[in-house]
C-alpha cells in the first residue's frame, strides 16, 4: 500500500511539473545526468524570476506604507500618538525626496493635530531652509524649541543658519547644544567641525570630523576634513610657539 501511494505522489509531482513547467517534456527517459542539471537549472531560474516579479509586486504596493519599526521610532522620537507619529515620518520622507509641497501640507496636519508637536515646527524650519527662507526657518525652529526645550533638530538647524550667516560663536553653541542631545548624526558633528573651524579651533574641529567619520565610515569626505583639520592644528602650534613674547 505504502509503494502505491509514494507512485501517486511521484506521478502527482510530475504532472504539476509538466503543467507549469512545460521544459519538463523535453526531458526523455531514462534520464541522463545532463538533461536532469539542464532542467533543474531552467527550474532554478524560473524560480528567480518568479522571486523577483514577487518583490517587485510588494515593493510597488509598499507606496505610503510606513514600517512598523518606523513608527516605534516615530512614537519614541517625535510622539506617542501613532497617527500623529504615521504623519510626521511621512512628512519626514517627503522632505527628503525633495516634496516641499507635500513634506509642508503633512507638518501642517501634524501641528492641527498637536499644537505643540516640536517635530512639526522643526520640519517646517527645515522645509523653509530648504527654499532659502531663512528668517521663516528660524522662527519654526525657536517654535520647536518653545514645545520641547531639548529638541536636538531644532538647535542644529539653527546652528546651520548662523555657520551659513557666518554668526561662528552662535553657531558653533548651537551646533555643540544639538550633539550634546543627540550623538547619533554624522553629519551634524561635521557641521560643527566646520564651525569651529572657523573659530580656527582645530583640535575641536578634528574631534568632531574624527566622530562624524566613526558614524559614517565610508564618508571620505569627513576623513579628508579631520586630516585638513589636524594639519591646520600642528601648523597654528607651531606658529604660536614662534611667535615672540
Amino acid at each position: 500500500m505504502l509503494e502505491v501511494i509514494i507512485i501517486l505522489c511521484l506521478a502527482g509531482t510530475l504532472f504539476l511539473l509538466l503543467k507549469h513547467y512545460p521544459d519538463a517534456k523535453t526531458l526523455k527517459f531514462p534520464i541522463s545526468k545532463e538533461s536532469l542539471s539542464q532542467f533543474i537549472g531552467k527550474f532554478k531560474f524560473k524560480g528567480k524570476n518568479i522571486s523577483r516579479e514577487i518583490a517587485e509586486e510588494i515593493a510597488r504596493d509598499q507606496d505610503g506604507v510606513i514600517s512598523p519599526r518606523d513608527l516605534e521610532d516615530a512614537a519614541i522620537n517625535f510622539d506617542e500618538d501613532p497617527e500623529l507619529a504615521r504623519i510626521l515620518v511621512q512628512a519626514d520622507r517627503l522632505h527628503s525626496e525633495g516634496d516641499l509641497r507635500g513634506a509642508e501640507d503633512k507638518a501642517v496636519e501634524a501641528i492641527s493635530k498637536n499644537k505643540k508637536c516640536a517635530k512639526a515646527y522643526a520640519l517646517i524650519g527645515n522645509i523653509a531652509s530648504s527654499r532659502g527662507q531663512f528668517s521663516e526657518a528660524k522662527e519654526a525652529y525657536r517654535a520647536a524649541l518653545k514645545c520641547n526645550p531639548d529638541f536636538a533638530e531644532a538647535y542644529f538647524g539653527l546652528g546651520t543658519i548662523e555657520l551659513r550667516e557666518e554668526n561662528h560663536t552662535e553657531a558653533t553653541e548651537l551646533l555643540a547644544k544639538s550633539v550634546a542631545l543627540d550623538k547619533n548624526h554624522p553629519d551634524w558633528y561635521a557641521e560643527l567641525g566646520k564651525s569651529y573651524i572657523e573659530l580656527r579651533q582645530y583640535a575641536k574641529a578634528a574631534k568632531a570630523f574624527k566622530r562624524a567619520t566613526s558614524l559614517d565610515m565610508n564618508n571620505k569626505e569627513y576623513r579628508d576634513l579631520a586630516s585638513e583639520a589636524e594639519e591646520k592644528q600642528k601648523s597654528h602650534a607651531i606658529y604660536t610657539r614662534s611667535k615672540p613674547n
